[in-house]
């Protein structure tokens, strides 16, 4: 046995070959993939006389992940040593815990001459020790995890250099919504509404494209379920190009497009098409619901629906009739979309300004200046203030001229609303289509900022449809 295992760690082509029966046999006598026990003759095979406990090495790794580890070597994760070696702290006691593997521990990193392989944020940096595991590559149990918490990131990513988890832990991105957390933990509404409030169903559904049960997190409270985290929107193992210009040699390795200009369109099918928008718009978009439906009125998320200049229409027999005009603004335009505004980043200078890594998603008017868009923070900070005040009053107009034919409420989508309690079937079409513009309005929460042209078109639409009613 010893004599054929020495063979092929010679053989690649032998070893790729009987791949299948060789792990086998391996795994069922604790033996270690013979394929791992020398590094590959084209990578370095010194400086590594240290890595002989529980830490392996990412070239290790690579012998069964080469794709995942040659995805991995192109991200500055690989080269994290090399940048503080540029500015002269290679050998810096504080920086070097997040910039190399098991750093202080017995057996981690511990310098160049010695642990070569374990230098930079590798593999086991967030999976993990891998000795165990190439040591026995059968047994499932010891392979390292796979952690889609944000603190996996954020043991890094904090602080006032990179407060991208602190940031991140403020925003509603960081907790499941408790009412769906209710749901999900109850057994119900994962297959429907997980997609975009649960991270551990989006990780497996969306992105590994697994069969989800509806029941996968019963008896899950909202504290151990997993919301949107850094894993849902950044791909850890690879530089995607899909930031138009992050600058610095940077790669935000996104897995969807920073950017993207979708033609704008009122079918259900497009509005609801997640693979038209940018990263934002994945979620951020309408669910299909029309002015035509009595019960429910838009989804709340239509926020790149707005963006675009769109709304889902019922299909008359294969005609689709816009209920306001589609049209874009300049915003379509920003350098970088929803980022634009709501993922201003800027380095840290020093401990009076430190870095602001733009996940709290919270609009910030220095991105608008930022972007070359507008010339100070505080000029566009009052004109939104006014103009959203001005979309306001114009929606509580809206509902004043309702409430006045139909009161408390009875305009709105309940089963009991319509003239002396008829019912949703007693309110006419064109307030239907009003309220339905309202909410539509709402939802979109930016109080027409996304788009001033086109939610202002559909205010007037609005208000010609009451008039035509002589509300």
């Amino acid at each position: 046995m010893s004599h054929q295992l020495a063979r092929l760690t010679n053989s690649r082509i032998a070893f790729l070959g009987g791949f299948g029966l060789l792990v086998l046999s391996l795994g069922q006598t604790g033996m270690e993939c013979p394929f791992l026990i020398q590094p590959p003759t084209s990578q370095p095979t010194t400086g590594n006389s240290g890595i002989t406990g529980q830490f392996v090495g990412s070239t290790r790794c690579s012998q069964c992940h080469s794709s995942v580890h040659s995805n991995w070597s192109q991200t500055l994760h690989a080269g994290a040593l090399e940048t503080l070696e540029a500015i002269g702290q290679g050998e810096n006691s504080q920086c070097l815990p997040c910039h190399v593997v098991g750093y202080k521990s017995a057996d981690g990193f511990a310098s160049r001459a010695t642990t070569n392989d374990l230098a930079g944020v590798g593999c086991e940096a967030c999976h993990g020790p891998g000795r165990a595991h190439v040591e026995n590559v059968q047994d499932a149990s010891l392979r390292p995890p796979k952690n889609i918490s944000a603190s996996v990131c954020g043991a890094c990513h904090t602080g006032s250099h990179h407060p991208n988890f602190d940031e991140w832990k403020e925003s509603k991105h960081a907790l499941v919504n408790e009412e769906l957390a209710t749901r999900f933990e109850d057994g119900t509404s994962l297959n429907s509404c997980g997609k975009c409030h649960s991270g551990d169903f989006f990780y497996k559904a969306i992105l590994n494209n697994e069969t989800v049960a509806d029941d996968a997190l019963l008896g899950v409270p909202r504290s151990q379920q997993t919301g949107i985290t850094c894993a849902i929107c950044h791909d850890p193992h690879m530089r995607t190009g899909n930031a138009p210009d992050p600058g610095d040699g940077r790669d935000f390795q996104l897995r969807f497009p920073e950017v993207a200009f979708p033609t704008p369109t009122n079918t259900i099918d497009a509005t609801t098409n997640a693979a038209r928008f940018n990263i934002c718009g994945q979620c951020h978009h309408g669910r299909g619901r029309t002015w035509a439906d009595n019960s429910r009125g838009p989804h709340h998320s239509v926020q790149a629906n707005v963006y675009t200049g769109e709304m889902a229409m019922p299909d008359s027999d294969g005609i689709v009739t816009p209920l306001a005009p589609s049209r874009l603004a300049k915003h379509y335009e920003a350098p970088e979309q929803c980022a634009t505004c709501h993922m201003y980043r800027k380095d840290f200078e020093d401990a009076n300004a430190p870095a602001i890594a733009g996940h709290s998603f919270a609009v910030s008017f220095e991105g608008c200046v930022a972007s070359g868009c507008h010339t100070t923070a505080e000029s566009i900070e009052n004109r939104a203030s006014t103009y959203r005040a001005e979309i306001q009053a114009r929606l509580d107009a809206l509902v004043d001229r309702m409430e006045a034919v139909y009161p408390n409420n009875g305009w709105n989508y309940t089963s009991e609303g319509g003239p002396a309690g008829g019912g949703q079937n007693a309110i006419p079409e064109a307030v239907r289509k009003v309220r339905f513009i309202h909410a539509y309005i709402v939802g979109d929460g930016s109080l027409g900022i996304h788009n001033p042209p086109y939610v202002e078109g559909m205010l007037d639409v609005a208000e010609s449809l009451l008039d035509g009613e002589g509300l």
